[in-house]
C-alpha cells in the first residue's frame, strides 16, 4: 500500500479512538457519578415532642389471703365438738372446737376444793381461837388422858366380872341368830298374826259402815283402823322375821361383838401391850398440842408454812385452768374457715385441724423476671387483669418486695406482694384463692414529657447521654438529662426543647 494510504488511515482510527473515550468520559461523568451520588445515605431526624410514657414490667400473680392460720389444740385428747364448717365467717375469739373436758373440769373442781381449805387452815391460824374450840381441845386431851389410865391402870373385880358379862351376852344373841327361832316362838307369831288380821277386818268393816260421813277422819271408827293396821303390820313383821331367820349381815355382827368383847376381858386379865400404852400416850402429846396451839397461837413458821400451801393450791388452780381452756381450740384473728381436718370423735393431737383466712382484703402474690428487678419497688403501681374477669382492670400497689430471689421452675425471678385497692374494682367481686391473674407494674410513668427516639442517645459515659441538634442543616453535640425510658422512647428531664430536630440515624423516626 503507498505510504501516503498509510498515514491517512492512521489518521482516521486516531479519530475514531478519540471520539470513543469522549463518549466514554461523557456516559461517566453523567450516569455513573450520578448513581453513586444517589447511593449516598443522608443524615435522618426526629422532631422533639410531647407525650406519655410508660416503664412496666409483666408477670403473674395469684389470690392469696391477706393473713392466714392453721390453728391446733395444745393438748391431745378426744374431739367432742366441732363448731365449724368450711366457709364459715368467724370473728377473733370465737370457740371452733372442743376436746372431751370432763377430767379438766374435775381438775378444775379439786382445785378450787383444795384452794379453800388452805385459805381456811391460814385463816384458823391467823384468828385466835374462841371458846368452843378450847372447851373441844380440852374435851380432847381428858379423853385421851382417861383412856391411859385406863390401860395403865390394874383393872378392878367388877370391871372384869362386866366384861366377862358383855362376853356371854354376845355369845347368847349369836347362838339365838344361828339356832334360828323355837317351834315355840314360830307358833306364837301365827297366832299373833291372825289376831291382828281378824281385828283389822273388823275395824275395817266398822269404818266402812261410817266412811260415807264428811267428817269420817274425826270418828273412833277411823281411829280404831288406824290402831288395828298399825297393830297388823307389827304382827307381820314379828312373823316374817321369826320364819325367815337371821340375815347374814346379822351373823356377821354378831360374830364381831362377840370377838370385840373377848378382846376387851383379854385385855383387862393379860394387861395392854406396849404398843396399845404408846399410841394412847401419844394420842395423849398429839390432845396436849393441839390445846397449847390455841392457847398460844400459831408460830410464824407456822403461818409462813399456811401461806406457801395457799399460795401451791393457787398455782395448782391456775394450772388446772389452763389445761380447760386449752381444751378449747379459738380462732386467733376473724376470716373464714377454708379447711377442717377432723371429725367428732376422732383422737387428735396438736398438729393443726383448722385452716383460717382473711379474705377481707386478699393480696396478690406475682413473680417477675430478674430482668425487671430495677422496675420493682415497695409502693409502686401494679395494673391488674384476672384471668376470670378478662374486661376488669384492678389497681394494687406493691406492699413487698422479697430480699432474695425465689426459684420458680428453674428459673430466678422476683417475689413480690400486691394488696389491691377494693375502690378500683369494676363491680363487687368475690376473688377466691388462687384464682390467676396478669400484672403489669408500672415502673414509672411521665406525662407531658419531652421524648426522642431511643436511636437518638448517645451515651458519652455510663449514665450521661447527648445527643446530635440539626442547626443550620448541621448537626451539633448536645448533652442532655434522660429520665424513664423504654425500648422506643427517653424522657429527656434537660437539654432540649419541643420542636427541636435531633439526628437519629439512618432511618426516619416519626
Amino acid at each position: 500500500m503507498p505510504k501516503f494510504l498509510r498515514s491517512k488511515w492512521f489518521l482516521f482510527l486516531l479519530a475514531g479512538v478519540i471520539l470513543l473515550g469522549a463518549g466514554g468520559y461523557y456516559y461517566y461523568t453523567n450516569n455513573v457519578q450520578a448513581v453513586q451520588a444517589s447511593e449516598e445515605p443522608a443524615i435522618q431526624t426526629s422532631t422533639v415532642r410531647k407525650g406519655e410514657i410508660v416503664v412496666s414490667a409483666t408477670g403473674a400473680g395469684t389470690v392469696i389471703p391477706a393473713e392466714e392460720v392453721s390453728p391446733g389444740f395444745r393438748s391431745s385428747g378426744i374431739l367432742a365438738d366441732l363448731a365449724v364448717q368450711v366457709g364459715d365467717e368467724v370473728e377473733a375469739g370465737d370457740v371452733l372446737a372442743r376436746l372431751d373436758d370432763t377430767a379438766a373440769r374435775e381438775k378444775v373442781a379439786q382445785a378450787e376444793i383444795a384452794l379453800r381449805q388452805a385459805e381456811l387452815q391460814l385463816q384458823q391460824l391467823l384468828s385466835d381461837a374462841d371458846a368452843a374450840s378450847l372447851a373441844a381441845a380440852r374435851s380432847a386431851l381428858v379423853s385421851a388422858q382417861a383412856d391411859l389410865a385406863r390401860l395403865t391402870a390394874p383393872p378392878s373385880e367388877q370391871d372384869i366380872e362386866a366384861a366377862q358379862q358383855n362376853l356371854r351376852s354376845a355369845q347368847l344373841t349369836l347362838y339365838a341368830l344361828l339356832a334360828g327361832p323355837t317351834e315355840e316362838e314360830i307358833a306364837g307369831a301365827k297366832a299373833d298374826l291372825e289376831l291382828a288380821t281378824v281385828a283389822l277386818q273388823q275395824a275395817q268393816a266398822d269404818y266402812d259402815k261410817v266412811s260415807w260421813r264428811p267428817d269420817v277422819g274425826e270418828l273412833p271408827q277411823a281411829l280404831a283402823l288406824q290402831q288395828a293396821t298399825s297393830a297388823y303390820e307389827k304382827a307381820k313383821a314379828n312373823y316374817d322375821l321369826a320364819t325367815a331367820g337371821a340375815e347374814p349381815d346379822q351373823i356377821s355382827a354378831a360374830r364381831a361383838k362377840v370377838a370385840s368383847t373377848q378382846s376387851a376381858l383379854d385385855t383387862l386379865q393379860n394387861g395392854p401391850d406396849a404398843e396399845d400404852i404408846a399410841a394412847a400416850e401419844a394420842r395423849v402429846e398429839q390432845a396436849q398440842a393441839a390445846l397449847d396451839d390455841l392457847l398460844t397461837g400459831a408460830s410464824d413458821i407456822d403461818v409462813e408454812m399456811a401461806q406457801l400451801n395457799v399460795k401451791q393450791a393457787q398455782n395448782n388452780l391456775s394450772s388446772a385452768q389452763k389445761e380447760l381452756e386449752d381444751a378449747e381450740l379459738i380462732a386467733p384473728i376473724a376470716g373464714v374457715i377454708t379447711a377442717v381436718d377432723a371429725q367428732i370423735g376422732e383422737n387428735v393431737g396438736v398438729a393443726p385441724i383448722i385452716s383460717l383466712a382473711d379474705l377481707d382484703q386478699p393480696l396478690l402474690e406475682i413473680f417477675l423476671d430478674e430482668t425487671d428487678l430495677d422496675k420493682v419497688g415497695v409502693g409502686y403501681e401494679v395494673e391488674v387483669v384476672f384471668d376470670a374477669f378478662p374486661d376488669d382492670t384492678f389497681i394494687g400497689r406493691i406492699e413487698q418486695v422479697d430480699p432474695s430471689l425465689t426459684l420458680e421452675s428453674g428459673t430466678s425471678v422476683v417475689r413480690a406482694l400486691v394488696r389491691l385497692d377494693e375502690s378500683s374494682f369494676a363491680k363487687p367481686l368475690v376473688l377466691p384463692i388462687g384464682l390467676n391473674a396478669t400484672v403489669e407494674v408500672i415502673g414509672g410513668r411521665a406525662s407531658n414529657a419531652m421524648l426522642v427516639p431511643v436511636e437518638a442517645l448517645r451515651e458519652i459515659s455510663p449514665g450521661q447521654y447527648a445527643v446530635f441538634v440539626m442547626e443550620d442543616g448541621e448537626p451539633t453535640l448536645t448533652f442532655v438529662e434522660v429520665g424513664l425510658m423504654d425500648f422506643t422512647f427517653a424522657e429527656i428531664l434537660s437539654g432540649l426543647e419541643p420542636g427541636d430536630v435531633v439526628t437519629t440515624g439512618i432511618v426516619e423516626t416519626k
